[in-house]
């Protein structure tokens, strides 16, 4: 039985023991770094109590049991698994084991993601928006502030990206694209009726269409060119916060931003410390 399991149980435990073992189980990682003075001024109880309760769960003294202890946790984040994206913690979950969920949903969104990308595929949306006179960003929603960090970073470098920040500003200037130009959509699920409104005005203008999403075979994805794909993780409608699609959407751009960067790497290089070297007064 675990150390966690035994205080749970808290058998034959009196009652300082019982109130020591309710902290602990409450506290566990902090625990870790408590003295053994500490831990009895927090409990309101004494150095002997927390020894002899360590001793009634089969350990040697304090010292033992935050040994046992901390690699009972670690054990216990290494098996956290199968999180759902959409709900990835509960409210009996601590700091430590919320932490822990969130990462591991970033880490999967982030590698299977990457799984999906190819050279060819980012070399080919490379090639058509360095190809096109104009740039258009095309988002919505959770997806609008990761398209507004990309056009930050484009704009670094020198490299136009129009973004409009209202739905019929998108239709207008989609209207004013032809085939000369490029547009980047961001539809995480691919069903956004306005986004799809989008792609038909601009497949019926003949702009090359580039489509961010998690759904290859959605309507949007059928309109566009190409499709930089992203993980499909998540519930289209129900979910505490995007977590996965957010963090895989960011990786796709941030990849197609460093793409764009390597490909005039030196310009691009002298601009930035050019920029840097401008703004360094600005700076305490």
């Amino acid at each position: 039985m675990t150390i966690i399991n035994q205080l749970t149980t808290a058998d034959h435990f009196n009652g300082s023991e019982k109130q020591l073992a309710a902290y602990i189980i409450k506290n566990k990682e902090s625990v870790l770094n408590q003295s053994i003075q500490s831990l009895a001024t927090a409990t309101f109880s004494s150095t002997s109590t927390i020894v002899r309760l360590c001793r009634k769960i089969g350990l040697k003294g304090y010292k033992d049991f935050k040994i046992k202890l901390s690699a009972e946790l670690q054990q216990h984040y290494n098996d956290i698994s199968a999180v759902n994206p959409d709900f990835p913690f509960t409210e009996d979950d601590s700091n430590k084991e919320i932490a822990q969920k969130l990462l591991d949903v970033m880490y999967d969104s982030l590698t299977q993601t990457s799984e999906l990308l190819t050279n060819d595929l980012l070399e080919h949306v490379v090639r058509d928006i360095f190809q096109s006179q104009k740039l258009g960003i095309f988002a919505y929603g959770d997806t609008y502030i990761s398209a507004l960090s990309f056009q930050n970073k484009l704009m670094k470098i020198n490299l136009n990206a129009n973004l409009p920040s209202l739905t019929e500003e998108s239709k207008f200037m989609a209207a004013n694209y032809t085939k000369n130009d490029c547009a980047l959509l961001i539809s995480y699920s691919g069903q956004s009726k306005d986004t799809y409104q989008l792609a038909q005005i601009l497949r019926l203008n003949g702009a090359k269409i580039i489509t961010v999403t998690s759904d290859k075979n959605s309507k949007i994805a059928k309109l566009s060119n190409i499709v930089l794909p992203v993980a499909n993780m998540e519930s289209k409608t129900v979910k505490i916060s995007p977590f996965a699609s957010q963090v895989g959407i960011e990786y796709v751009l941030n990849t197609l931003y460093s793409c764009l960067f390597v490909a005039n790497y030196d310009d691009n290089q002298r601009h930035r410390l050019a920029s840097e070297k401008l703004f360094s007064d600005s700076r305490f």
